[in-house]
């Protein structure tokens, strides 16, 4: 009777693990973080005015396994100092990076004050997630701050050491004067929590 008791209770456990990995919590645990091979990040749209850039990128999931983000992309350009035609003899660039949830002055999309940030599953084969950074294109402080000019943006997952190269929109180049925020990563295309239309920032194609 002894050994029959612990057969059942063997069942139920194994019974149990099975019913709860439907939840959240337990499927996390099972899917890996995102690598660099596995991702595809695209410059989808620019948003400027009145001195201020934002940019919104897409990270979407190329590989045939879901996979998880859950933070901030580390980021790096590769160009000149100075905006001007004179885009000669590129090398990476120095300029300060900060970390902000959005919704900050000028900042658009982001994560709303308060909230976690989540941990972002992307599904296989095309699952999308996305995030902004903000700045500005235009000179400010005395003496003025320094500016860049770039065709080539480094970008680091968060927790990995490699990086993935992003081209910027239809080869505009990215143009920042002084510091630039990265935004968390989020889910879906808007980079904002809750998410918005693209049209929010964007407008409606014509």
């Amino acid at each position: 009777m002894r050994g029959g008791r612990i057969v059942l209770a063997v069942v139920a456990t194994l019974v149990g693990l099975s019913t709860s990995g439907t939840s959240g919590a337990s499927s996390n645990l099972v899917v890996p973080h995102c690598g660099t091979g596995s991702v595809r990040i695209t410059d989808y749209n620019t948003m400027v005015g009145a001195g201020s850039v934002n940019d919104l990128f897409w990270v979407k999931n190329v590989s045939h396994q879901a996979c998880t983000l859950r933070g901030y992309f580390r980021v790096a350009y590769v160009g000149v100092y100075g905006i001007g035609p004179n885009d000669k003899h590129p090398h990476r660039l120095t300029i300060s990076e900060v970390h902000s949830y959005g919704r900050d002055g000028n900042d658009i999309g982001g994560l709303k004050r308060g909230l976690p940030i989540p941990t972002v599953t992307l599904q296989p084969g095309g699952g999308v997630a996305s995030f902004w950074i903000a700045g500005t294109d235009e000179p400010h402080n005395v003496p003025p701050t320094r500016c860049i000019i770039s065709y080539k943006m480094l970008a680091w997952l968060p927790g990995t050491s490699s990086s993935i190269v992003v081209r910027p929109l239809r080869a505009n180049g990215f143009f920042w004067c002084g510091a630039f925020a990265v935004h968390p990563v989020l889910p879906g295309e808007s980079g904002s929590d809750p998410p918005m239309p693209l049209s929010y920032y964007f407008g409606t194609p014509g």
